[in-house]
């Protein structure tokens, strides 16, 4: 499935997003995460280097292995309720392992978020994660 028009646009334009996963017992885990559309089906995601807990494999990646389903959600919090919008997307995740696929990938989110520049964030250093994207539910105006 394709984002539509509005959602991708919506999408851009956030900072931050919500990612949640379940392990093979369906319990639930929810990250922020910053992220990058990458085309028209796929969104990503990198393990930075933001302090991480040392010794023990992410709780996201994890669980992704466990089961790839995953939810995203990206909203908009306002104090005018008539502003107040979300982005749910859901499918499957997957390591990009193709390494066009890696760098272009990298390449969004260094474009996206500064701080990925400074950090050096790349593609031979770090794990990227593609969400294929199979559903996605827009509420209110994300205009």
């Amino acid at each position: 499935m394709e984002l539509p028009a509005e959602a991708r646009r919506f999408l851009e334009k956030a900072r931050v997003a919500h990612l949640a996963t379940a392990d093979r017992d369906a319990r639930p885990h929810v990250v922020p995460v910053c992220f990058a559309v990458l085309d028209a089906a796929t969104l990503v995601f990198a393990i930075d280097d933001k302090p991480k807990p040392s010794g023990r494999r992410l709780k996201r990646l994890k669980n992704l292995a466990e089961n790839d389903r995953y939810a995203l959600v990206v909203d908009r919090w306002d104090e005018n309720w008539q502003r107040l919008a979300y982005v749910l997307i859901r499918g499957r995740a997957r390591a990009a392992d193709d390494p066009a696929r890696r760098m272009q990938a990298i390449a969004r989110l260094r474009d996206r978020y500064p701080q990925y520049r400074t950090m050096g964030l790349s593609a031979e250093r770090h794990q990227v994660i593609e969400l294929a994207v199979e559903s996605v539910h827009c509420w209110g105006d994300p205009g």
